[in-house]
């Protein structure tokens, strides 16, 4: 784990709090459904590859779902995983794989969070150094949810 997730992880109530994790200015354009949709394509892609089924959800920098794909023979449950993921990704700025580590690590207080999803698979989706949305893969592992998810955006 990087110093900035370690950062990231201690910074995450606070963000969600008080809302700050990354203000739009306005100067770039929006986060929408066709880079939502390469997202989720590439995720699938990537899953295939792993031969893994896999949910992946794609959502905005508010936490709305721009994209959904669920792969024959997922589960339903996986559905709302994955969104959690996305949604805590975006919320907080984080991979949620760094935040499921604090959590095992002793910072059982981000459990506290309300929304806070402490399972890896989740990664912020960014732009410019400012967040736009989140991904959120649901399937495998936390540690094959959180590849699958990097594959996605390029890392």
């Amino acid at each position: 784990m990087t110093e900035l997730h370690r950062l990231l992880i201690a910074a995450a109530p606070a963000l969600l709090l008080c809302g700050q994790a990354s203000a739009q200015d306005g100067t770039a354009a929006p986060f929408g459904y066709d880079e939502a949709s390469r997202i989720g394509a590439d995720a699938v892609k990537a899953a295939r590859a792993k031969s893994k089924a896999i949910t992946v959800v794609v959502v905005n920098r508010e936490g709305r779902v721009l994209v959904a794909h669920r792969m024959d023979g997922v589960s339903f449950l996986n559905l709302e995983v994955a969104q959690a993921k996305a949604v805590t990704s975006a919320a907080t700025g984080a991979p949620t794989l760094a935040i499921e580590k604090g959590v095992e690590g002793g910072k059982t207080s981000l459990l506290s969070v309300p929304g806070i999803l402490a399972i890896g698979g989740g990664i912020p989706v960014m732009r410019g150094g400012r967040i736009v949305g989140g991904v959120g893969v649901s399937g495998g592992t936390s540690e094959e949810d959180q590849a699958i998810a990097e594959t996605a955006l390029g890392k």
